[in-house]
């Protein structure tokens, strides 16, 4: 059937049936399905994350008792009173002077102790032989009594000049007093002997004797 202009028109019969569209095949519908679950199961999970991620928690501690901490100390003593062990004047060739110190240690840290001094003058102490010894049970005091000493070993038995040249310190001074605790005692033992050398008139000499303790 043609309209007047010729253009063609469809026609439809009420008498034909309706075209449905095409429905998707199971398999299509069963692959959709999974997405559908899957993306429920992810909110789920993201649910429980959540309400877990702000509970309240047990806890406990375990810890020290307060810390405490102190130095220790190195505490030592000779027992001459502050008194001056050699004072001779006018010696001789010969002339011997022997006199014992007793030093203590009483330190709360165990300690070594040594030997050295100063030696002075205008030259005596190059003809002054000396014998220093350390051991135990000098009387010692302030007359520097050496009754009851026991030698251990002999520090040195040179010159009053070598003595002060070679032990100026603590770390070249003098041993033989090792590990010393709380409390110990050691006996020194110096004797002092004017050799016969005609060079020696009328010269001076001066020394001092310092124990020094540092702990180990």
């Amino acid at each position: 059937m043609y309209t007047d202009d010729h253009l063609p028109i469809a026609v439809r019969s009420t008498n034909t049936p309706a075209i449905e569209p095409a429905r998707a095949p199971a398999e299509e519908r069963a692959r959709v399905t999974p997405v559908v679950v899957a993306v429920v199961a992810g909110l789920v999970l993201a649910s429980f994350v959540a309400v877990t991620g702000t509970r309240a928690a047990f806890s406990a501690t375990s810890g020290t008792g307060a810390n405490a901490f102190a130095a220790g100390t190195v505490a030592l003593a000779a027992n001459d009173a502050g008194s001056v062990p050699f004072n001779l004047s006018d010696m001789v060739p010969g002339t011997t002077s022997t006199k014992c110190v007793n030093v203590t240690y009483t330190g709360s840290v165990t300690s070594d102790v040594k030997l050295y001094g100063t030696v002075g003058g205008t030259g005596l102490a190059t003809y002054l032989t000396t014998t220093i010894e350390v051991g135990t049970g000098a009387t010692a005091g302030a007359s520097f009594d050496c009754t009851g000493f026991a030698s251990s070993s002999t520090l040195q038995s040179d010159t009053l000049a070598a003595f002060g040249t070679a032990n100026t310190d603590y770390g070249n001074g003098l041993g033989g007093f090792t590990g010393a605790t709380n409390p110990t005692t050691k006996s020194y033992r110096i004797v002092v002997t004017l050799q016969d050398d005609n060079a020696a008139q009328g010269l001076t000499a001066s020394s001092t004797f310092t124990w020094e303790a540092q702990n180990t």
